[in-house]
């Protein structure tokens, strides 16, 4: 059985940290992620899913993303780009994401590519992560 997890994302900018869901823009029923998309100098909002595993996104018609392109991503709120992560097995760049509540979401920034993790550097916290989400059903 395939479960999908609601994640409250925030900057993870450390002098930021603002939540990066946006309630008027609805995937899967949940609030979305927003943030800021590059290509190539040009701008746009992008709404990623805040919903673990589930990769649909509304996109920027502006920047026409095709299969393949690699994007740099940007808070909407501190405008600072998301730090860099590593290298994904695609070899574009992976970001990370703030979880509210401590950890992280690693993201790859090339259209299509799904790889994607969550990381905790507390056990304690991935510990109250399984409890809410537990709690959530």
């Amino acid at each position: 059985m395939h479960r999908t997890i609601h994640i409250h994302i925030c900057c993870p900018h450390a002098d930021c940290g603002k939540s990066l869901l946006d309630n008027s823009v609805k995937i899967g029923n949940q609030p979305s992620v927003h943030l800021i998309a590059d290509k190539n100098g040009v701008r746009g909002d992008i709404y990623l899913s805040s919903l673990y595993d589930d990769f649909e996104c509304i996109e920027p018609e502006e920047l026409n993303i095709l299969p393949g392109d690699i994007i740099r991503l940007y808070c909407p709120h501190c405008g600072k780009e998301l730090p860099f992560a590593d290298k994904c097995a695609c070899k574009a760049k992976m970001v990370w994401l703030g979880i509210k509540n401590g950890g992280r979401v690693r993201i790859c920034c090339r259209k299509d590519c799904h790889y994607h993790s969550l990381e905790f550097d507390d056990s304690g916290k991935l510990i109250e992560f399984i409890s809410q989400v537990e709690n959530a059903d």
